[in-house]
């Protein structure tokens, strides 16, 4: 069996001490953060469209106030926001700082999931459904909206690849996903309107990437973190009790936290 360049002891990570299992791990770390940033800037380019009721074969536009098409510089990740300074070049306005944070921030979480692995499969698919759940996360923060074209194809691929994880079970996956949605379906109710239902579907795709019992980590960091940021709003007054709060990043936490590291965690 080969071993990850670097080891999770549980506390911090640890350098394998084959050098040449080593080489190859840094490599495919390399190698998986490249495919992350081609990952996460196709993802960002596409998902605007995800908003509205954009026909498939309409041309791909990056500024969602004029709605002026792609131009070449935008089509290579970052080169066309550090280009044009962050703004559009046809009607000067700040495209959305998620052009400039989701390709980096994918190529990160596969070169993550590339240092908790040492195989291909769960790398990838830890990278893919890391980086949905960023993209999840930016489209609650900007529109306070989780896309149900985005959600609903992306817990239909991971019913679809459950068979692929080497960690975990059909079973396992499937009953990852029924427990999540019956958990925050029970939140959204009692919650009286603080809690949306997006953010139940997006839960619910988290309990079928993870599986269980590993949801139940990605469950437990998405209500600490939430609870702790909610609390800090309250205190320093940038939030009012009863104002609504985003909680689809939270979500989103807690499924990378469960994806990357959650065997861990439980082991």
């Amino acid at each position: 069996m080969r071993y990850p360049p670097y080891q999770w002891t549980g506390l911090l990570w640890r350098a394998n001490p084959d050098p040449r299992q080593g080489l190859k791990g840094i490599v495919m770390v390399i190698t998986a953060a490249l495919v992350g940033l081609v990952v996460g800037h196709l993802l960002e380019v596409l998902l605007d469209r995800f908003y509205a009721d954009t026909p498939p074969a309409s041309p791909l536009v990056r500024c969602s106030a004029c709605r002026s098409p792609i131009r070449p510089p935008h089509l290579i990740p970052l080169l066309g926001y550090l280009l044009y300074r962050g703004r559009c070049p046809d009607c000067d306005q700040w495209l959305p700082i998620r052009v400039l944070l989701l390709p980096p921030a994918s190529a990160l979480v596969f070169a993550l999931a590339a240092l908790t692995s040492d195989e291909w499969a769960p790398t990838i698919l830890g990278g893919l459904f890391s980086t949905i759940f960023l993209a999840l996360a930016t489209t609650d923060m900007e529109r306070r909206l989780i896309p149900n074209r985005i959600v609903y194809p992306a817990i239909l691929l991971a019913m679809a690849v459950s068979w692929a994880w080497p960690d975990r079970g059909v079973g396992q996956i499937f009953a990852g996903g029924g427990l999540a949605f019956a958990i925050m379906l029970i939140v959204y109710i009692v919650s009286l309107g603080r809690f949306g239902f997006g953010d139940v579907k997006m839960a619910t795709l988290m309990g079928f990437t993870a599986g269980f019992p590993v949801m139940v980590v990605g469950l437990f960091f998405t209500a600490i973190s939430a609870g702790i940021v909610a609390a800090v709003l309250l205190l320093t007054r940038v939030m009012q009790r009863g104002q609504y709060i985003p909680y689809g990043p939270f979500i989103a936490l807690g499924a990378i936290i469960s994806l990357l590291w959650g065997h861990s965690i439980i082991d």
